[in-house]
């Protein structure tokens, strides 16, 4: 009996050591995430290019709708920074066809334009890659304007007629993993970028002087790609 008592406290104290120094599951959450909530402007930031532009003659909401007015340039950004994920919205040309563009990876100071990959939305190009900042890829076809500004750009392998005419909805996914990003518009796979530096960051809705509205704003993070506690190999 001597004996028992200490070999039954060796073995519950090394069942709590086991459970103690067992390595956790890794976890990550995969729930659907609402980026805007079609009511206000929480989890968002309004930048205007323009000291002096009232953000609200910039962009409003309206309906659940998240409505550019076609004043000025700048963007509306989350204030939060994300990796890993499929970006799903719509948009529409209310008035007219025009200029735009969702930007993923989103870096640094608010400017125009900041460090960022730009998935297009100007009409007849939307799911062509433009790079701003210094930010690159392996595909891309760099070229420098004036101010110093990357533009680095990857046009789109798709119809013209693959997006919808002004005033009817089309749909956008982007598919943000490691450093990889694809487009596909209305259901059609348009474009790759692989390298891409960063590879996260914040998501922007760009204001380029065309009206233009955004819907159904829907960020799905990925699940886990590797379990980082797998055991290695054997020797």
């Amino acid at each position: 009996m001597r004996l028992l008592v200490p070999v039954l406290a060796l073995f519950f104290c090394s069942r709590i050591a086991f459970a103690a120094n067992a390595p956790a599951p890794l976890v990550k959450e995969t729930t659907a995430i609402r980026l805007f909530n079609g009511r206000d402007y929480a989890g968002l930031f309004v930048f205007v290019e323009k000291a002096d532009t009232d953000p609200a003659s910039a962009w409003k909401i309206e309906d659940g709708l998240l409505r550019c007015l076609g004043v000025g340039r700048g963007y509306v950004r989350t204030t939060t920074a994300y990796s890993d994920y499929r970006l799903r919205l719509e948009w529409r040309w209310p008035v007219r066809l025009g200029n735009s563009g969702v930007m993923v990876n989103v870096v640094g100071r608010d400017i125009i334009w900041p460090k960022c990959v730009e998935a297009q939305l100007a009409a007849n190009q939307a799911g062509d890659f433009a790079l701003f900042s210094d930010a690159r890829s392996k595909e891309e076809i760099v070229s420098r304007n004036p101010s110093g500004v990357s533009t680095g750009r990857l046009k789109r392998t798709a119809p013209a007629d693959i997006e919808k005419p002004a005033g009817e909805w089309n749909v956008y996914d982007i598919l943000v993993e490691g450093d990889t990003i694809t487009l596909t518009v209305n259901g059609v796979l348009v474009n790759r970028m692989t390298g891409v530096k960063p590879s996260a960051g914040m998501i922007a809705f760009q204001a380029e002087g065309t009206p233009i509205d955004f819907r159904n704003i829907e960020l799905t993070p990925l699940p886990a790609a590797k379990d980082l506690n797998a055991p290695m190999p054997p020797k």
